[in-house]
């Protein structure tokens, strides 16, 4: 039988550090717009979703960059739709060194991207399938990075990008997507609590309807949250931060970003943030703006920590959610 009783004396050191500290595995998440809004849990789960071309990626390697050039975290990347070896590759040195990677005249030179191997060779590992006419379940990834080690030490992330790119078998669920999801959301949320490690996914919305033109009325799409992501109900059920990334204006760089669940509550809370970051498109990295100083991510925390910036709190722009609106094409 597979079950037992926590045995507190074996956790007495683990709960009284928690007590004195918080939460000893809640690391700042890079912006003074997300203070208070959200905290990456070094045991938790994130997944992610937003329409096609909305900066879910983005924006999940943001945060997972700032969680490697502040607090050296590990992470095992599985991201087929980001492209192939070389373009995730491409990828990781222009948001490392944020500049362009060939063709201009600032772009990185050959000595540097040999600089940068070590760096991004420890703290971002590329996954993929041993054999690819074999399936790859999400357990079988989960278990691989909870097992993993190598002479840098153990991984503390698993990234998906995306979640329709790994084998699902729900023959044994009478083929009901809702039930699958039940069993290896479960499965992942014990897991990353038991081996403390983070799971972060990327999984796409299903279908959104165009609302209803009126005579005289831009077209609408609805913003998609937890409820909407492909499977169903069962993401929001079982997950514990569930953020919607959304690129409102094409002829504007800023994001808005749905904090659509947060669990614990210790993490953050419920919140939406209008605008607040934008995408440097040179650099490939997020920014802040704060009192006409662009920041990239922790700069706004230097800022207020030297007492040239007294935070967000006095000048909050974002908004609790009560309801996912509808946003212009």
């Amino acid at each position: 039988m597979n079950v037992k009783i926590i045995d507190y004396y074996k956790k007495s050191d683990e709960f009284e550090l928690y007590h004195a500290t918080g939460g000893v595995q809640m690391n700042y998440a890079g912006f003074e717009c997300m203070n208070g809004v959200f905290k990456f849990a070094r045991d938790g789960v994130t997944d992610i979703t937003g329409l096609p071309h909305s900066g879910k990626t983005e924006f999940a390697l943001e945060l997972l960059f700032y969680q490697s050039e502040v607090f050296g975290l590990r992470h095992l990347m599985y991201v087929p739709d980001i492209g192939s070896y070389n373009e995730i590759r491409r990828k990781l040195l222009v948001k490392h060194y944020r500049r362009s990677f060939r063709g201009y005249e600032n772009s990185i030179t050959k000595e540097e991207l040999i600089r940068a191997i070590a760096w991004i060779d420890t703290h971002f590992l590329i996954a993929a399938k041993d054999d690819p006419k074999k399936p790859l379940t999400p357990i079988d990834l989960w278990n691989f990075a909870v097992d993993y080690e190598d002479n840098n030490g153990k991984i503390d992330v698993c990234f998906i990008d995306s979640w329709k790119n790994l084998y699902h078998d729900m023959q044994q669920f009478g083929g009901r997507e809702d039930l699958y999801l039940d069993y290896v959301l479960s499965y992942r949320n014990e897991l990353a609590e038991a081996k403390r490690k983070h799971f972060m996914t990327i999984a796409h919305p299903k279908k959104m309807e165009i609302m209803p033109i009126k005579e005289g009325v831009q077209p609408k799409r609805r913003i998609p949250d937890a409820d909407d992501i492909k499977g169903g109900s069962a993401w929001n059920s079982n997950g514990k931060v569930i953020i919607t990334v959304d690129y409102p204006d094409r002829n504007l760089q800023s994001v808005d970003i749905y904090f659509n669940k947060v669990k614990p509550d210790t993490l953050g809370k419920k919140m939406a943030l209008f605008g607040q970051l934008e995408f440097d498109w040179k650099k490939s990295r997020y920014t802040e703006t704060i009192e006409g100083k662009i920041c990239f991510a922790g700069n706004g925390k230097e800022l207020r920590e030297k007492g040239d910036f007294i935070g967000f709190a006095s000048i909050d722009k974002s908004k609790p959610i009560e309801h996912q609106g509808d946003a212009p094409f």
